[in-house]
């Protein structure tokens, strides 16, 4: 018996020819064995994206969605204004796949679509920001310069690597700024090259695996990066080793919190799952298991 009646992949034909042909050829397969029906539908731009995801939450059972973080984010934002929307799954096929890897969801296509037809619907956090929607992270400073200063020629032909390449032009002209925090009702002051609201671990295919990071806790992480130096750098790659304490470093401030108030002296430009176009300054909210996800199975639970 089908797993799902009323299966959508929704993927973007501007994607490229190979991406396009992988994603096809590799994960439709094992979505069509467990759905009585399947839709697939291509769109070529943002808009045409999120309008057809609107529409496809309205009779499909779940919703495949395929690309990198940027269509992902823009699903999030679509279903934010839908009611009662039908779970989520991410087919990986972008260049950083972030939120794929802070899930669990394999890379490999093939594998990625047969882990998640015999997964598991799951409640993840979402955060509210400025009246719209994000689900990996918000930042300000080093990130947004980053993702501003990237090649598309870099991006086409090194993927993931024109990010570090990106992220080190960055560092070397970054500026401490003063920045003004609320923090579930209480004000703080701090300064910094860049300010982190995370809700997945992955940026950059960087992971964290930080026990305090979970999508779906009721709680947002805000990271602040005081210093471009080399010290702080450590210090930030350091994170993605399990034994760290992240309130024991010298050069990075942790919080966590439900309602997020972020303020700066200049309006600077916001990264939200690396699209930017929002600005300082930002209201921020997590969204307690908002959004139903398909996710692998976890491993102990197979055995």
């Amino acid at each position: 018996m089908p797993k799902f009646n009323r299966s959508v992949l929704l993927y973007n034909g501007n994607a490229g020819a190979s991406t396009v042909d992988a994603v096809l050829r590799l994960a439709v397969p094992h979505l069509a064995e467990v759905s009585k029906s399947l839709e697939l539908i291509k769109t070529d731009s943002p808009e045409e994206f999120e309008n057809a995801c609107q529409t496809a939450a309205t009779h499909a059972d779940i919703l495949f969605i395929a690309g990198g973080d940027g269509t992902v984010h823009s699903a999030v934002r679509a279903l934010a204004s839908v009611p009662a929307p039908p779970p989520m799954a991410i087919i990986p096929s972008g260049t950083c796949n972030d939120f794929a890897r802070t899930l669990n969801i394999p890379l490999d296509l093939d594998l990625a679509a047969s882990e998640l037809v015999n997964g598991e619907i799951k409640e993840i956090d979402t955060g509210k920001i400025n009246g719209g929607s994000f689900l990996n992270f918000a930042g300000i400073g080093l990130i947004t310069d980053a993702s501003s200063n990237i090649d598309p020629h870099l991006k086409e032909r090194y993927g993931k690597i024109s990010y570090f390449m990106s992220a080190l032009q960055s560092m070397r002209q970054a500026e401490p700024f003063p920045v003004h925090l609320k923090i579930d009702g209480i004000s703080y002051a701090e300064e910094g090259v860049l300010v982190l609201v995370m809700n997945g671990k992955s940026i950059g295919t960087h992971n964290f695996p930080l026990a305090t990071i979970d999508p779906a806790d009721g709680l947002l992480d805000l990271f602040i990066i005081q210093t471009s130096s080399l010290a702080a750098l450590r210090e930030w790659f350091s994170l993605s080793q399990p034994e760290v304490v992240a309130e024991e470093l010298e050069h990075i401030t942790h919080y966590q919190g439900k309602s997020i108030s972020i303020k700066t002296e200049e309006e600077l430009d916001v990264d939200t799952d690396g699209e930017i176009y929002l600005t300082t300054p930002l209201d921020i909210e997590i969204q307690p298991g908002s959004l139903k996800m398909l996710v692998p199975k976890k491993v102990e639970e197979l055995l």
